[in-house]
């Protein structure tokens, strides 16, 4: 019986030398990791840019109570949208605002598309604010530009911010603007420009708009809210035989606001006065 014939495998001195080369490519690849694993333990945690909102300029608005719901004050230069239904004190609210802004050297304009300049100094005089004495000064000035073109809406409030270097501006209301157009699409765009102008000018605005009563809608374009910075959004509640009044803030940047409603007054004198330690329970 023939014997068994043993074969033994021999690798080439070719294949040796790859599979040398291939351990040292793994052991380098393992010492990579373990350098880069080491780095990124040692390494420092990266700078956190937190927001200090301290660091946020605010204006004051003059109306009582209402400050303490916005950290102090409304961010400089914003644009804010004060809406709400006929009768809830939008106007008196502006009013404070340059009134408060006008006693303390921030000059302010008030643009009157509604009512007279004549109704717009009356109303201020019955709330026993001292407007007579700030406009002789020109710490206050009040246009009523004409309603028959919006390039020269825009130039006419331009002109009465530079003339009295005004930080403070009111527009009553916005909601006028689109008796300039016939096409929604145009009245959006004339928004826009409006913003971008109010931007650029450096103000803090109030702008006040008229909504319906039993709208959902906080604007009579659907653009106002989205453009501004803030919303702020004042009530006339039914409340078994008699009505309230109320306010909240539904958006303000760079601000920790309230998101309750809070009940208000109108005095004379005084203006609006606001409760932020109560808040009114109902169904909007």
């Amino acid at each position: 019986m023939a014997g068994k014939i043993q074969l033994k495998f021999h690798p080439s001195k070719k294949l040796h030398e790859e599979l040398e080369n291939h351990h040292k490519m793994l052991e380098g690849i393992r010492k990579d990791a373990e350098n880069v694993l080491k780095t990124y333990k040692t390494q420092k945690t990266p700078p956190r840019y937190d927001f200090n909102p301290q660091d946020v300029l605010r204006v004051h608005t003059g109306v009582e109570g209402f400050d303490e719901l916005i950290e102090g004050g409304i961010p400089q230069k914003s644009i804010i949208l004060l809406t709400g239904t006929t009768g809830t004190g939008k106007s008196i609210f502006s009013m404070e605002f340059l009134i408060e802004g006008a006693m303390n050297n921030e000059h302010g304009v008030y643009v009157s598309l509604q009512e007279s300049m004549e109704e717009t100094i009356n109303q201020m005089r019955f709330f026993g604010w001292p407007i007579d004495k700030l406009i002789e000064e020109g710490k206050i000035v009040i246009i009523q530009p004409e309603l028959y073109n919006f390039d020269a809406l825009l130039t006419s409030i331009e002109d009465a911010i530079d003339k009295v270097h005004a930080k403070r501006l009111v527009i009553d209301s916005i909601s006028i603007i689109g008796m300039y157009f016939e096409e929604p699409f145009k009245i959006r765009k004339s928004l826009l420009e409006l913003n971008q102008m109010l931007k650029k000018l450096g103000c803090t605005t109030l702008a006040i708009s008229e909504v319906g009563e039993g709208k959902v809608e906080l604007s009579p374009y659907g653009v106002e809210e989205y453009v501004s910075d803030g919303v702020v959004i004042l009530y006339f509640i039914k409340k078994g035989n008699m009505f309230l009044r109320a306010i909240t803030i539904r958006k303000l940047r760079s601000t920790n606001h309230s998101t309750k409603i809070h009940p208000i007054e109108i005095r004379r004198p005084g203006g609006v006065i606001i409760y932020p330690s109560e808040e009114i329970f109902v169904t909007i």
